[in-house]
Parts: structure tokens; sequence; C-alpha cells
């Protein structure tokens, strides 16, 4: 490896604390199996929500930065009592992550079967570190896409960021279903490195995966990584 390439790599860990942050939060099932006992499966569930709490944050805070926006992707009525439209717009945020979730739905529908074993649920929800485990994950997703700023974004700054939010849990998805036909203790360091790494250097994990080709202009040469 170039002493450009090493640059490039550690850049993202000299830039701010953000990449620290990732693989602290990706630690979290390495420290869970290794220190607290968790089963394998109880790992696939950590990273399964930290995706979707990052998913549903995302489409929270980006529906808020529309509808302060002049332009709206979809009408809202002006007329509706203040107490109503939270109630809407919890509805409409629901769809959406209920449509735009599919690969996470499809990921747990095949985790059940091929993942969880009997009894499963019971030991998650009777856990109460597991439960503060998942409440720390979605805080975290939930600050960390809080400053985006979308706000301060237009439009179409927006919807680039969806796109490539979204080709970024793709990947993340595929890592996990790859990782699930393997899944044992021996295997939670190498997983919670290659998710950082996905997270950390999203371009070169695109690059691998084919997906950079079909990113629109404006992201094809992004520099996160």
């Amino acid at each position: 490896m170039s002493q450009g390439q090493r640059r490039s790599h550690v850049a993202p860990f000299l830039e701010g604390p953000r990449a620290w942050l990732v693989l602290a939060r990706n630690a979290i099932p390495v420290v869970g199996v290794y220190a607290l006992d968790w089963p394998a499966a109880i790992v696939v569930i950590q990273i399964w929500f930290d995706g979707v709490t990052a998913l549903g944050a995302m489409l929270a805070l980006q529906m808020r930065a529309f509808l302060r926006n002049d332009s709206k992707p979809f009408p809202v009525p002006g007329d509706f009592p203040p107490h109503v439209l939270p109630a809407i717009l919890f509805v409409v945020w629901l769809l959406l992550l209920a449509l735009i979730g599919i690969p996470y739905w499809f990921t747990l529908f095949f985790f059940s079967f091929a993942v969880f074993r009997d009894g499963f649920w019971s030991v998650l929800f009777g856990s109460p570190e597991l439960i503060a485990t998942l409440l720390l994950v979605l805080i975290s997703n939930s600050v960390e896409e809080f400053r985006r700023g979308y706000e301060r974004m237009s439009d179409i700054e927006i919807r680039r960021e969806f796109n490539w939010d979204f080709s970024m849990h793709l990947a993340r998805i595929s890592v996990m279903l790859l990782a699930a036909f393997w899944l044992s203790k021996h295997i939670v360091v190498g997983l919670a490195l290659a998710l950082s790494y996905v997270e950390i250097y999203p371009m070169r994990t695109l690059r691998f995966l084919g997906g950079d080709r079909t990113l629109e202009a404006g992201n094809e040469n992004r520099s996160r990584d």
C-alpha cells in the first residue's frame, strides 16, 4: 500500500470523531458476545436494528427538512388543526419506512427462519442490558442524522443524500446476509470490522460491489472516504 493510500485510509479518523464513533457502535456486539456472553443471533438483531433506526431517523429528518422548504415533495394541507398534522406526518413516515425499508423487513423474515431459534425473542426482551443497548443505538443514530443538517440543504441535495445513504443501506444488508450463512461467535469481530468499513469508506464499498455505477451526477465523485 502506497503512502498516499495510507493517508487516505487514515484521513477519516483525523477529520473528526465520526469514524471513531462508528467503530465504537459496531464494537457493541463484540463486547456483548465476548464479555456478556450474548448468543450470536443477538448480534444479528442488534446490527439489523442499527440499520433500521438509521433509516428511520434519516427519513424523519429529511421529511422535516422538506416541509420547511418552499417546494414540498407531497402536499400538506394548511387547514389541518395543529394537533392533527403531527399524527398525519407520523403516518406518512410509517408508510415511507414500511416501503423503503422492504430490504430490512425481508432480511428480518429470512433471519426468523435461518438464524433465530425458539425462545430468541424472550431472551432479547428479557434482558435489560440488551434493551439498553438498543436504546443507545437508537439515540446514536438519531444524533448522527440530526448532525447532517438537512435543513441547510436544498431539495436536490436532500434527494442526493437519500440516494447515497440508501445505497449504503443496501451494502450493509448485503454484508449482514453474507455473514448470516457463517454466523458464529468467531466471526463477530470480522463482521464488526466489515460493517465499520462500509460506513467509514462508503465509496470503496460501492466500487467493490459495483454500486458506484448507479450513482447520479453529484455523487459519483463523492469523497467521504
